[in-house]
């Protein structure tokens, strides 16, 4: 009966083991994929191009058929990697694809970037907000999310904060993730069906 109780124990202790390897295998090559990235836009020069809307449309139409999923992919990519401002990535779309697609795909995008963010900051920490950010930037964003969740809420609505760093600290205070990815369902998509809805003036501006 012992011996049975011991394979058992084995088995059990066998199956977190392999488990926590998987897991930590996905992390390390997301997280490097991720880090490379980024170093990879930034020595080649791309990030530039990126925070600029006639470079941006020329990368996303230079693709052709597959223009939706790079477009899609750079929305992504903006959340996790990328320091550009959703507003620009989101124009681009707008004017490129009109505003119901750009719609959809950037929500999409949003939602899946900020959702990695989160788990980001969860598995990584504070270091790697201190490593983007600053020291004090992020102990000042911390101190404002520890006043309470609906802080969080308030700041990803209004425009004036960085909301993919406040989704990877929400992973690094360990906020609850039902109200973390309720809260990015409503204010990523007001947020993105404005800027859609405004996109479609700029059209003629570009």
């Amino acid at each position: 009966m012992r011996h049975k109780h011991n394979n058992i124990m084995n088995n059990s202790i066998k199956a977190f083991f392999l488990s926590f390897l998987k897991l930590a295998l996905i992390f390390i090559i997301s997280f490097g994929l991720f880090i490379g990235l980024y170093f990879l836009f930034k020595t080649t020069g791309w990030i530039g191009k990126f925070n600029n809307i006639q470079e941006l449309k020329k990368i996303i139409l230079s693709a052709g058929f597959w223009s939706y999923s790079i477009f899609t992919l750079i929305q992504f990519l903006q959340v996790t990697v990328l320091p550009i401002p959703a507003m620009v990535t989101t124009i681009v779309g707008v004017i490129l694809f009109g505003p119901v697609i750009a719609f959809f795909l950037s929500l999409l995008a949003i939602l899946l970037g900020s959702i990695s963010a989160y788990f980001l900051g969860k598995q990584i920490g504070i270091k790697l907000l201190i490593w983007a950010i600053g020291e004090q930037k992020t102990i000042s964003f911390q101190n404002k999310l520890k006043k309470g969740k609906y802080v969080f809420f308030l700041m990803m609505l209004f425009p004036f904060f960085p909301d993919d760093i406040l989704c990877m600290l929400a992973g690094v205070i360990n906020m609850d993730f039902k109200f973390f990815l309720c809260t990015n369902l409503i204010t990523r998509t007001i947020g993105i069906f404005c800027l859609c809805f405004l996109g479609g003036f700029t059209k003629f501006l570009f």
